[in-house]
């Protein structure tokens, strides 16, 4: 099948961002079989005016996709937050090509207005719309013509290369990576830093107090040499003391929903210590592959745990390194994809929820 993938390419970080999702998504359908041509949207747009701006450029973007669609003929184009991309050149596209089925997927949470609003943008043409959460908040994007689905995180064996639940000579017992916070009042930074102050466990973290934020091949390297990974999202609550642009949805309506930052971690091997939102439990078996905490107490004493226990922590990291590489990778997930988008009989029993909305 020839398969047109339209994301952001993150040319102009040369490198430093190669492990995000479209990559991953990108091998599967490859490793599936298909026949695979990318187009960054973003890069193309920058490159479009001579300011190198991407908003000047999205005119210039959506001719060369119009343009690479009559020159390649994609039997399925996934769109994966490409914001540049116009509902126009969705319908002049499916004007030559009527047979061309079209995916859009995000993998970052709804309780942003923005994310909500580029998937709604695209819904008329669009014939399945994927993201990283589940249940009943996903009629909000239901549409006649087309379908909405859950897909989780997906790991890729080629990427998620480090084993760490084989080995116990890593320097630091936790690994913990953000983005750096634009309000000093997210409160998630308070769990690394009361691990960091107890003067009793070695973190390694990026993206906060004063850290600088962590990228590329240096960010696995420092995964490789960790033995747990803290997994802790954003909420609706703490985006909104960043950003003037969000939703009302809840933690409760955050159903499964996880940062990729999960998919790193446990697919690296690491022993993954989560938070108890978002009901998690239901992909990986609470203390036989995943560990959850419900304070900064509970946190503290399963770390110090499972630092004096590290025949137990090796075995359910394995466990949860296992699963994820079994029931989530970027084949199953690629393929999970295109049997929806196309209408087809689902060809396994996945391990996560298919509910149409």
């Amino acid at each position: 099948m020839q398969i047109l993938f339209v994301a952001d390419g993150n040319l102009k970080y040369c490198g430093a961002r190669y492990y995000f999702t479209y990559r991953r998504l990108q091998n599967g359908f490859i490793r599936n079989g298909h026949n695979v041509y990318f187009l960054s949207d973003t890069d193309t747009a920058r490159a479009g005016n001579i300011l190198r701006s991407s908003k000047l450029g999205w005119r210039h973007v959506n001719k060369v996709f119009i343009e690479t669609c009559y020159n390649f003929h994609p039997d399925l184009i996934v769109l994966g937050q490409a914001d540049a991309i116009q509902p126009e050149s969705l319908r002049k596209v499916k004007s030559f090509l009527p047979h061309v089925k079209i995916a859009q997927y995000n993998v970052d949470a709804l309780f942003t207005r923005h994310n909500i609003n580029m998937l709604k943008k695209l819904l008329s043409y669009v014939d399945a719309t994927f993201v990283t959460t589940a249940g009943s908040i996903l009629e909000c994007l239901s549409n006649p013509g087309g379908v909405v689905r859950f897909i989780p995180n997906p790991v890729d064996k080629s990427i998620d290369y480090p084993r760490c639940h084989e080995r116990s000579d890593q320097e630091y017992d936790v690994f913990w990576s953000m983005r750096t916070s634009k309000n000093d009042a997210d409160p998630r930074v308070d769990f690394p830093l009361l691990l960091e102050k107890s003067g009793k466990v070695k973190i390694d973290y990026y993206g906060m107090n004063g850290k600088p934020e962590l990228w590329g091949a240096d960010y696995y390297q420092a995964i490789e040499n960790a033995q747990m990974g803290l997994n802790i999202n954003q909420t609706s609550q703490t985006y909104t003391k960043q950003k003037s642009i969000h939703t009302n949805i809840g933690k409760g309506d955050l159903y499964l929903y996880s940062s990729d930052r999960i998919a790193h971690y446990m697919g690296s091997g690491l022993l993954i210590l989560s938070t108890r939102d978002n009901r998690l439990e239901e992909l990986f078996k609470e203390d036989r592959e995943i560990i959850f905490f419900s304070s900064k107490k509970e946190l503290l004493e399963k770390v110090l745990y499972f630092r004096n226990h590290d025949a137990e922590r090796r075995e359910i990291a394995g466990r949860g390194w296992e699963k994820s590489h079994a029931c989530y990778n970027e084949r199953l997930v690629a393929k999970y994809m295109l049997e929806t988008t196309f209408d087809l009989q689902l060809s396994e029993e996945y391990a996560w929820p298919t509910e149409t909305y």
